[in-house]
């Protein structure tokens, strides 16, 4: 699937963004840890988020998230957890993650 920038409706939305930007400079702390996502995708695949929920793993480096229907979708809890640590510098990193389902 191909989403260009007219997708994003990126045009129609100039004073949006713009906004969004200036309350990203005022907080630099917090604009380092989340960003701005368009739905463009889920649009696309009509995901409909009152009925589906979302589920995401890390997969060879890759975000891989699943759509599941609230009702009748399977209610599995995916999870990740760290079997390797390494210290670096300062900050203690994982490098070795095992993927948990229940």
């Amino acid at each position: 699937m191909v989403v260009t920038t007219t997708d994003y409706g990126a045009k129609a939305d100039t004073a949006f963004f713009r906004e969004i930007t200036d309350v990203f400079a005022k907080h630099p702390e917090a604009a380092q840890k989340y960003a701005l996502a368009s739905l463009a995708l889920e649009e696309q695949l009509g995901i409909d988020y009152g009925r589906q929920h979302a589920v995401s793993r890390i997969e060879d480096g890759r975000i891989v998230t699943e759509f599941h229907d609230r009702e009748t979708g399977p209610q599995v809890i995916r999870a990740s957890a760290c079997i390797k640590w390494e210290l670096r510098g300062q900050n203690l990193v994982c490098v070795d993650r095992h993927e948990l389902e229940m």
